[in-house]
């Protein structure tokens, strides 16, 4: 029997995001299988609904957001020396004690920390303290070859210790909707997800293409959506943009059955989860012409320069004019991003 803790003080059972969908999805799929035994640890009140075997960590929460940091560090530290089996924690800093012990996998979705979109209160403190920490540690597992570059180049982490697992999606049934939404864009609001441009192209679209054109936009805020509403107004396309805050799992899923398209003009990512899920249901994808965008779509997508607002327009143009529900392209996702694959070359990396 194999045991493997999941460990994430971020996850929020509750919330749609990339995050909080692999540690559901990933951990439901081990837990199927008979000879894995999963536990999670989580904040408490965020124990999730699927889970069997839960360790809950105080929240902390009348305390400041630093404070609570630590205390978590510390509190999470004394249960990752009592646990067994392997251990895979997204929390950071890492635990105290186990940096170099062989059953731990440090869980690294990206490294903006060490970019222009770091979103750390004390960046350079931040920076630092992950740098050393993923120096030291003896596996990292993170989500991309993109990213798995990134830590060799930026955060000198030797590339053997350093185990790719794709984030995936679940087999669905197809509830084939109509499609009555242009564009979908899935992305939370932030800097580095790029909605200006997309939503000065999406204007340019509307006076040149189609003033009947529809621009959703799914995400939580993070300080982004108000310049962003105000935008929208000042342009005067209110009327063709939703922005959507918060949504549960089926109603994103039937949101994707309804676009035709999906746009990611993002500067950065780890993965890219959304775009996954859309050419599972059939959308067709423009994204940025960024590295991790082209591993994990390949040939599947219209791409385009994030900071040019007339070659999305061009995109969008494409993207908008093809059929949807292409094969070859729903063939691919089922091929390489199900989970049930994903967590065998998981279990297969654990068990050396």
């Amino acid at each position: 029997m194999t045991i493997v803790n999941l460990v994430s003080l971020y996850y929020e059972a509750n919330r749609v995001t990339g995050a909080n969908k692999r540690f559901d999805f990933f951990a439901k799929s081990l837990q199927a299988r008979s000879d894995v035994k999963v536990i999670t640890v989580v904040k408490k009140g965020e124990e999730p609904l699927w889970a069997s075997d839960v360790i809950t960590i105080p929240r902390y929460d009348c305390l400041p957001a630093s404070l609570r940091r630590i205390l978590h560090f510390i509190h999470l530290s004394f249960v990752c020396l009592k646990l067994k089996g392997i251990i895979v924690n997204d929390f950071m800093p890492v635990p105290l004690f186990i940096t170099r012990k062989k059953n731990y996998y440090q869980l690294v979705h990206d490294i903006r920390n060490f970019t222009e979109y770091n979103r750390a209160l004390l960046k350079r403190v931040s920076s630092y303290i992950q740098k050393r920490q993923w120096k030291k540690v003896a596996n990292i597992l993170t989500v991309s070859e993109f990213t798995k570059a990134q830590l060799v180049e930026h955060c000198d982490v030797q590339p053997d210790r350093i185990f790719v697992s794709y984030n995936g999606i679940e087999e669905t049934p197809r509830a084939l909707y109509e499609r009555n939404i242009d564009f979908l864009y899935v992305a939370t609001f932030e800097k580095r997800k790029n909605h200006k441009n997309l939503i000065l192209a999406f204007s340019d679209y509307l006076k040149e293409t189609d003033s009947n054109a529809r621009l959703v936009l799914v995400g939580r805020d993070l300080g982004y959506r108000d310049g962003i509403t105000s935008f929208i107004n000042e342009l005067n396309i209110k009327n063709n943009v939703d922005i959507i805050d918060s949504i549960s799992e089926p109603e994103l899923l039937q949101l994707y059955e309804n676009s035709y398209c999906f746009v990611s003009p993002s500067f950065y990512e780890g993965f890219g989860m959304p775009i996954i899920e859309a050419m599972y249901f059939g959308c067709n994808i423009s994204c940025s012409n960024i590295s991790v965008f082209k591993e994990i779509a390949k040939e599947h997508a219209e791409y385009f320069d994030p900071g040019s607002v007339q070659d999305i327009l061009r995109s969008l143009r494409a993207s908008r004019g093809k059929d949807n529900n292409a094969a070859r392209q729903i063939k691919y996702v089922k091929e390489r991003f199900y989970w049930d694959a994903i967590v065998d070359s998981f279990l297969q990396t654990v068990r050396k």
